[in-house]
């Protein structure tokens, strides 16, 4: 068997940990950042457009920072190489833990910064979808909205969207990411 071009480092057995904290936190900072330019240009984001924009950007900053975070892993730590099943883990815990740390962030906004803010977007709401809901479906729309400057629920909104966002970045970055070594056999 020929190894004479597999890199030295080739152990899939690194930690992953230090790049998902590292991946993770910039993560968050980055939709922080969205999250602080949204508000201060008063977006609307309870429009068809606002909603695009929301979830476009959030899927864009999940896929540039997931394949950072794959790529360094890869390129830093485990010689070039990464297998799917673990560049699926960096890139889908990397959104995910930015996720949940940038819920904090929305917990300090809606509650210590601007507690007034859930009712500007109650008003939004209300004037994007307020005519085109049934009554029942409508107030229970504007319940969740009171719950959003609760702390668990905050967090809890968080850790499903990262769980669900951090899966789809994982899984389409993951496979485009990937690289195994390859065999010679003589």
């Amino acid at each position: 068997m020929d190894t004479s071009n597999t890199p030295s480092n080739q152990s899939g057995n690194t930690p992953i940990w230090s790049t998902i904290l590292r991946y993770g936190s910039y993560t968050a900072g980055a939709f922080v950042v969205f999250s602080l330019l949204t508000y201060l240009v008063n977006f609307n984001m309870m429009s068809f457009s606002g909603i695009a924009v929301l979830y476009g950007s959030i899927l864009i900053i999940g896929f540039v920072l997931a394949s950072m975070a794959i790529r360094y892993q890869r390129d830093q730590l485990d010689g070039g190489y990464i297998s799917y099943g673990k560049a699926l883990l960096v890139g889908s815990l990397t959104v995910l833990l930015g996720m949940f740390l940038s819920g904090f962030w929305n917990y300090v906004l809606i509650n210590f910064i601007d507690p007034n803010y859930v009712n500007t977007l109650k008003e939004q709401f209300l004037e994007t979808w307020g005519g085109s809901m049934p009554p029942e479906a409508l107030e229970q729309a504007l319940e969740g909205f009171d719950k959003s400057g609760e702390l668990l629920s905050t967090l809890k909104s968080s850790l499903m969207g990262g769980v669900i966002f951090g899966l789809i970045v994982g899984l389409i970055t993951a496979a485009f990411m990937k690289k195994q070594p390859e065999m010679n056999i003589r």
